[in-house]
């Protein structure tokens, strides 16, 4: 009795989890869902996260998944409201897990999934996802791992209702081994996924100091109106400028450090950055960037 009972339960909170997803436009035929600023949680689901959408006469492009099945669901269920057109492909920015959990669903209304070949090399069906741990049994609900259709190595155009979307690798190496910004010409939309971030850190875990510079540099080549970042609210042709200071930096603090002898168990105390204290997970993330950096910039001054 008490086991059907807790199966009840589950069952209701699982139905009863509401993301409460409102899309922003930001230009014609162009929404975004905005995740809060925070770490994966229980409380928010896994919505820390920007996904979005482009609305064409054929049907919708997405522009990253979300962190859950149900999250996807209620995504589409707005979508419908905009215009009853299916989901005709998915792009996927990288293989960090926030970005790509909403792929199941995506894939069952028919929709084609484009991702980096990190996708492809690191995504496995059956593994334990960072999501699934966090948010328990419950709330990673229907979430299943699938594979992709198309693989972007170094650059992909597909055309859909007449809109070019233009889907590129713009360096090996920058958040993660596979990034993938999205550019839409004709609109001069750029998705950036995590190669920007706003109003929180980012992390360098996976990635690199320096090609995370490179890919802001061409990212700001394009020129884009618009720019939308995996994380954060800031969408402008300014979008970039918060990350590239503070990279930038860290970068300067981190070689001058490096210059004075100071090593890695003293880099954390030395390189603290006191401007950027108020950006949202600096006390999570910042120690471990200026670590990952120190390496890397290390490596790079005895490969001199």
């Amino acid at each position: 009795m008490r086991s059907m009972i807790a199966i009840c339960l589950s069952f209701i909170w699982v139905q009863a989890f509401d993301y409460a997803l409102v899309p922003k436009k930001v230009v014609e035929d162009v929404y975004c869902f905005f995740g809060a600023p925070e770490e994966i949680s229980k409380e928010n689901g896994g919505n820390m996260v920007n996904t979005c959408f482009v609305h064409t006469n054929e049907g919708f492009v997405v522009i990253d998944s979300g962190p859950t099945y149900a999250y996807a669901s209620q995504a589409y269920e707005q979508m419908q409201k905009i215009a009853k057109l299916p989901v005709i492909y998915v792009i996927i920015t990288h293989d960090h897990d926030d970005h790509w959990q909403g792929n199941s669903f995506y894939k069952s209304k028919g929709a084609l999934l484009i991702g980096p070949r990190t996708y492809e090399q690191n995504v496995v069906a059956g593994m334990k996802t960072r999501m699934q741990r966090v948010l328990g049994k419950e709330l990673y609900g229907q979430t299943k791992i699938v594979t992709l259709d198309s693989v972007v190595d170094n650059n992909l155009s597909i055309t859909v209702g007449h809109q070019v979307f233009q889907i590129k690798q713009l360096t090996p190496i920058a958040h993660t081994k596979g990034d993938l910004v999205i550019y839409i010409p004709e609109k001069k939309v750029l998705f950036a996924g995590d190669l920007v971030f706003n109003d929180r850190l980012t992390s360098l875990r996976d990635g690199s100091i320096l090609g995370s510079l490179e890919g802001l540099k061409k990212i700001d080549a394009y020129h884009a109106k618009v720019i939308v970042g995996g994380h954060g609210y800031k969408t402008d042709a300014n979008a970039t400028q918060a990350l590239k200071s503070y990279l930038t930096t860290m970068k300067k603090e981190v070689i001058d450090a490096q210059e004075q002898d100071i090593g890695m168990e003293e880099i954390t105390k030395k390189v603290v950055m006191p401007a950027f204290k108020r950006m949202k997970l600096y006390d999570v993330l910042h120690k471990r960037n200026v670590l990952d950096a120190y390496k890397e910039l290390e490596m790079l001054e005895d490969e001199e």
